[in-house]
C-alpha cells in the first residue's frame, strides 16, 4: 500500500487539498468496488493537530504533526497564501527536505511551488505553478526552471501542477502511472471530468483572455463567437456584437488583447478542435465542421502552423 501523506496548515486552498484526497481516495473505492484492496492510504499531516483555517474559511485539522506522522512515499504540497510563510519556516523546511530524500514522489499543486521551490530540492529543475504567480516565483527563486504554461510537469520524482483544477490532472496522471489508464478514466469519469488533460496543454485557455477583460462587451462577442464556432464569421459579424463600427472594432480589440479578431476566432477555433480531438468517435471532417474550417486540409494546415503536427499526430500524442 502506497502511503499518501497531503499537507493541511493555515491559509490552505482548500480545493487543492481535495484534488489529491478525492482522487485517491477514489481509486480505493473503485478498487474495493470490485473486491480488491484499497491502493493508497491517505492521512493529513501538519504542524499541529490543532483546527486551522482554510483560505475559504473552511475549519481543517491534520491527523499527525510532522514529527509524529507515518512514513510518506508520495508528499502532496496543496498551494494557498499560507504556503509563502510557510516555506519561510526553517522546521518545516528541515522536515521537507528530510521526507523528500525517503518518499517516492513529490506533488506540488499551484502555489505549493513555494514550498519545492524554497527546499532548493528543484533548482536547475522545471516546476509547474499558477500562471498568476510564476512571475514572483522566479524572481524569488532563479535557480529553478518555472513552467507557467503548462498543466504539470515532473521531473525525477517532483511532480508540480499550475491553476487548482490542474491539480486533479495531475493525480490523475500519477494513479495511471501507478494503476494503469482504465483506472484512471474510471476516476476522471467518476469525477465527471469533461475530458482528462495532458499537462502538455496550455493552463490560460483563449477564452480565459477575454473573459480576463472587465468590458462585458468582449465577454459577450465571445460567448457569441463560441456559440457560433460552427458558422462563418466576419470580422464585420464580430464587430456588430461590440456595437462598435468595423474600423474601431479592429483597433480597439487589438489594443486590448494584442492579437487581431481574426487570430482570436482562429485560437477559439483551434481550442475547441484539440478538445474534440481527445473525445471518442469524432472523425477529422466532422470535427472541422463543428469549428467552422468544413474542409479538413484546411485544419491540417492550421495545427501544423500553430502547433508543428497534424491533427492526428497532436491527438496520437495527447490520447
Amino acid at each position: 500500500m502506497i502511503n499518501v501523506g497531503v499537507l493541511i496548515y493555515p491559509e490552505i486552498q482548500a480545493l487543492d487539498l481535495a484534488a489529491a484526497v478525492d482522487c485517491f481516495g477514489q481509486v480505493n473505492q473503485t478498487l474495493m468496488a470490485t473486491g480488491r484492496p484499497p491502493y493508497y492510504r491517505l492521512f493529513t499531516v501538519g504542524q499541529t493537530t490543532a483546527t486551522v483555517k482554510a483560505e475559504n474559511g473552511l475549519q481543517l485539522r491534520a491527523e499527525y504533526t510532522l514529527q509524529d506522522c507515518p512514513a510518506i512515499d508520495y508528499l502532496v504540497l496543496p498551494g494557498g497564501a499560507g504556503a509563502r510563510p510557510l516555506a519561510a519556516d526553517p522546521a518545516f523546511m528541515a522536515w521537507l527536505q528530510q521526507r523528500a530524500a525517503g518518499a517516492q514522489k513529490l506533488l506540488s499543486i499551484c502555489t505549493g511551488a513555494y514550498l519545492l521551490a524554497h527546499s532548493g530540492l528543484l533548482d536547475g529543475k522545471p516546476l509547474a505553478t499558477h500562471w498568476r504567480f510564476a512571475k514572483d516565483l522566479q524572481q524569488r527563486y532563479p535557480k529553478v526552471q518555472v513552467n507557467a504554461t503548462e498543466l504539470y510537469v515532473m521531473a525525477d520524482k517532483f511532480y508540480s501542477s499550475g491553476g487548482m483544477t490542474a491539480g486533479i490532472d495531475l493525480c490523475l496522471a500519477v494513479i495511471e502511472q501507478d494503476l494503469g489508464v482504465a483506472i484512471a478514466q474510471s476516476i476522471a469519469q467518476e469525477l465527471v471530468m469533461y475530458l482528462r488533460r495532458s499537462g502538455k496543454q496550455s493552463q490560460y485557455a483563449s477564452p480565459l483572455k477575454i473573459q480576463h477583460s472587465a468590458e462585458q462587451r468582449f465577454t459577450r462577442l465571445q460567448n457569441w463567437l463560441l456559440d457560433n464556432l460552427a458558422q462563418p464569421v466576419s470580422v464585420a459579424d464580430m464587430a456588430s456584437q461590440t456595437a462598435l463600427s468595423e474600423r474601431q472594432f479592429r483597433r480597439v480589440f487589438q489594443s486590448r488583447f494584442a492579437m487581431s479578431p481574426m487570430q482570436y476566432l482562429q485560437q477559439l477555433r483551434l481550442d475547441k478542435a484539440r478538445s474534440l480531438l481527445l473525445c471518442d468517435g469524432y472523425s477529422l471532417k466532422h470535427i472541422s465542421q463543428q469549428v467552422g474550417v468544413n474542409d479538413p486540409r484546411n485544419l491540417i494546415r492550421m495545427f501544423n502552423k500553430a502547433f508543428g503536427c497534424t491533427p492526428g499526430e497532436y491527438q496520437k500524442h495527447f490520447r
